[in-house]
């Protein structure tokens, strides 16, 4: 059956490099023809691969703020247009839809993440799966849009179909003549040789004394001796007899220095002499200025690079000179104001003016931050989305809550220029320049209203006008006492519940000495311990700590499994004292209920009773000791079960496989529970009814367990057999396998083995190729000298045939001319 090749799939870098190098000779409107040379693709194909990817001109760089703002702007003025958009942002119509898409996903993943908690909390379910992982190939599926990836690399062992296509493509794009030029080039060399051997037979046949007069063909023109399509000019009005009389003969015989002599005029002694003078002067100015052109070189490099700086573009100021000396004097008037007073003999005085002078607290002062503005691509990413996600009009919903830019008329992003916020102006419309109010839930009112100018108010005279600062009525003033309380409320209930633990930790700094000394005693670094890397240090010991603690606990705790609430140890130990015999079980029961115990008081579960630390004494072990005590249980399990050795993981499925069948410690364990729920007083009544439940259900089970039995006989006889016939199968199976284990081993084995050899006979199979190249060599030398003088020797019987065809012709014209 004949291969079906389906174009398309995966661009390769053969592929790629052969689509640049046919594009270079065929050029970018023969697509059809440059498809020819790539099996798998098509000429719609390579055609998108060069204008989506390979054209240099194709920008693949990190998208700017810029780009991105122009490209949302252009999204909205013309939705999916991307073939208008492309040409306007500078990129590729495929790049455009990309890098909409992920601003759009970057836009939603920020309001699902602002959305779900305003603590950034997360549950315990399977997050959802991101844009990136929706739109991520799956195994099986195929890429639709090839193109715009980048290419395969090339594999080590290329395919044969890659080698063909490679050599045809090769050979195709070498011939730059095409088929016509070689038909061209071989019919003139047939003519070459043609006219080669009619010349050399002429040549003999005159030397033989035959003359043949060579014959013009019929309607042909000699160009030696005529002049094609010749039109001789009317005579003029001027004489021209002096050109008729002018010779036009090739000047044969001559040098070319004298015929440049008879054309140049007698020279000028004073001349050579002002041109050498002249280039002896040049001379040494060139010397003289080699100093000082390197230096104007190294300027103007300097110059050049200060001209590639960007220029750097700083605000206008907002405080003027005039303004600060304002300021200025008004602060030197208070002080003077203050100094009255305190030289003043009364004292009643001082308490009534504050210090408000600005360089108690220039050491502190700071510049204002710039206020924090919205990211505007995120912003328009948001309202794309939101746009593109809207229902139509006829359902009669509301229609889409868009979030405001700086100003209500479209601009493109961009021209807002964040400034430096300055306390001392009184904000207001300036420049033309709208301010930027603050908006708030209380009141939409007081945000028309222009804030004040900040007062300096140590005394606390102010207070109720900087509450009022903002708000145009008492009403919404008190809304916003009420959504402050609120707030203030909410914050307060969220605070966890006082535990009234306290632990007494040394101070860092007292054990610095003790530290720095011992760090001296062992040659340690006599710098000081930086405070961030000692704190860094200080957590990963506690969070290392935290983890070996945790790792310590029980399995029970550390795997989250269901345990009891409340344990009571006196009434369990009672229980376990009573229902064990063996010396080895009663100590393991009782340090089951001491765990039990220990986990009910010191890793409480919801809705268990008030831990009880103080009554918990358990034995903490060390690490080491865990390790081997979990070791010695493995071991004393795998001699139990006959299997020594055994590994974890085959120890856990046997102890599960034998779970079915050993209840006996679970039941009593879970008895003794039991029995913790039970009054004392109803003690003898409820082991009566126990008992009679548990033979109630032992009767039962016996009767339904004979009646399985029968049942199972008959219908899993067929399934006994079938399961003995495997079992021989397996263990003939396992008998093979060890078999085929031990030959594995062996020929491994012979393999190593064989390395030793390998070299030897290696390097005795390059020398004897060598050997064979050498002698090769020779006979071709001594071939090409035996084909030479073969050569050589038809080359002389042809001069000897021919010197006695000469000789006959001779002998048979002295023969003719005798008669």
């Amino acid at each position: 059956m004949v291969r079906v090749i389906i174009k398309g799939g995966v661009w390769k870098n053969t592929e790629d490099e052969i689509l640049k190098a046919a594009i270079s000779k065929y050029g970018k409107n023969q697509w059809a023809r440059i498809s020819s040379l790539l099996v798998r693709k098509t000429p719609k194909q390579c055609k998108a691969r060069w204008y989506e990817w390979l054209d240099p001109s194709i920008k693949k760089t990190e998208w700017s703020k810029d780009e991105d703002e122009k490209l949302l702007h252009l999204a909205k003025l013309m939705p999916t247009q991307w073939r208008t958009i492309a040409p306007l942002v500078g990129r590729t119509a495929n790049q455009c839809l990309e890098r909409y898409q992920r601003l759009l996903d970057e836009a939603e993943a920020q309001d699902n993440q602002a959305g779900s908690s305003s603590l950034g909390l997360t549950g315990t379910g399977e997050a959802v799966p991101s844009a990136d992982d929706v739109r991520r190939l799956r195994p099986g599926e195929i890429d639709p849009d090839p193109e715009t990836k980048p290419a395969r690399p090339d594999p080590i062992d290329m395919d044969e179909d890659e080698k063909e296509m490679l050599s045809e493509a090769r050979a195709r794009l070498a011939n730059t003549q095409g088929k016509k030029a070689k038909r061209k080039a071989r019919e003139r060399a047939l003519e070459e040789a043609r006219r080669l051997a009619m010349l050399q037979k002429r040549r003999e046949l005159k030397a033989a004394g035959i003359n043949i007069k060579q014959k013009t063909k019929k309607g042909q023109i000699d160009y030696n001796a005529d002049i094609p399509f010749e039109q001789k000019p009317l005579p003029g009005f001027y004489d021209t007899s002096a050109e008729a009389s002018k010779s036009y003969k090739a000047p044969v015989g001559k040098t070319l220095q004298e015929l440049n002599r008879r054309n140049v005029a007698p020279e000028d002694p004073s001349k050579n002499k002002r041109q050498r003078e002249a280039e002896e002067k040049n001379k040494q100015a060139k010397e003289a200025s080699t100093g000082r052109s390197e230096e104007q070189i190294r300027k103007l490099k300097e110059a050049e690079q200060i001209t590639k700086r960007r220029k750097l573009n700083l605000p206008a100021a907002q405080v003027g000179q005039d303004e600060l000396e304002a300021i200025v004097k008004i602060g030197q008037a208070g002080e003077r104001a203050r100094s009255l007073v305190e030289d003043g003999s009364s004292d009643a005085t001082h308490g009534l003016l504050e210090k408000y002078s600005a360089l108690d607290s220039a050491q502190t002062a700071r510049t204002p931050q710039v206020a924090a503005h919205e990211d505007s691509v995120m912003r328009e990413a948001r309202n794309l989305r939101l746009m593109s996600s809207a229902q139509t009009p006829l359902l009669g919903d509301a229609n889409v809550d868009l979030h405001s830019s700086q100003s209500s008329v479209a601009q493109m992003p961009g021209s807002h220029i964040p400034q430096t916020p300055n306390p001392l102006l009184t904000p207001s419309l300036r420049d033309g320049q709208s301010l930027d109010l603050e908006r708030d839930s209380r009141s939409q009112a007081g945000a028309s209203t222009p804030q004040r100018t900040p007062l300096r108010d140590n005394l606390g005279l102010n207070v109720e006008d900087k509450l009022q600062a903002g708000y145009e009525t008492p009403r919404d003033l008190k809304r916003a006492r009420n959504l402050a309380q609120s707030r203030l409320r909410q914050s307060l209930s969220s605070l966890p519940a006082p535990k009234n633990d306290f632990d007494i930790v040394v101070d860092d700094e007292e054990a610095e000495p003790e530290a720095s000394s011992s760090r001296l005693d062992e040659g340690a670094p006599i710098s000081e311990e930086d405070a961030a890397e000692r704190d860094a240090r200080l957590a990963r010991q506690a969070a290392e700590e935290q983890a070996k603690a945790e790792a310590r606990r029980s399995q029970v705790v550390c795997r989250n499994l269901p345990r009891p609430a409340d344990v009571d140890l006196a009434r369990l130990n009672k229980h376990i004292e009573s229902g064990y015999r063996d010396r080895v079980e009663l100590l393991v029961a009782r340090e089951t209920a001491k765990l039990l115990h220990h986990d009910a008081n010191v890793h409480p579960i919801a809705g268990g009773k008030h831990p009880e630390p103080e009554s918990v004494q358990l034995e903490s072990l060390s690490d080491a000791a865990l390790a081997a005590a979990r070791e010695l249980m493995r071991a004393e399990l795998a001699e139990q079960f006959g299997f020594p050795g055994a590994s974890q993981e085959a120890l856990q499925r046997l102890v599960g496989a034998s779970l079915d069948d050993d209840d006996e410690a679970t039941q009593k364990l879970e008895g003794a529970l039991k029995q913790r729920w039970l009054e004392s007083r109803n003690d003898k009544a409820g082991l009566v009814e126990e008992l009679a439940s548990a033979r109630a259900r032992m009767a039962e089970a016996a009767s339904q367990a004979s009646k399985g039995e029968k049942t199972l006989l008959k219908v899993l006889g067929g399934y006994k057999a079938r399961s003995e016939a495997l079992s021989a199968s397996a263990k003939e199976q396992y008998k093979a396998l060890e078999e085929a284990a031990i030959s594995r081993e062996t020929f491994e084995r012979l393999s190593r083995e064989e390395q030793g050899g390998k070299a030897e006979r290696l390097d005795s199979l390059r020398k004897e190729v060598e050997r064979l190249a050498s002698r090769e060599g020779l006979a071709q030398t001594a071939y090409k000298a035996l084909e030479d003088e073969r050569n050589a020797l038809q080359e002389s019987c042809e001069l000897l045939e021919m010197e006695i065809n000469m000789r006959q012709a001779e002998a048979l014209n002295e023969a003719a001319l005798s008669q």
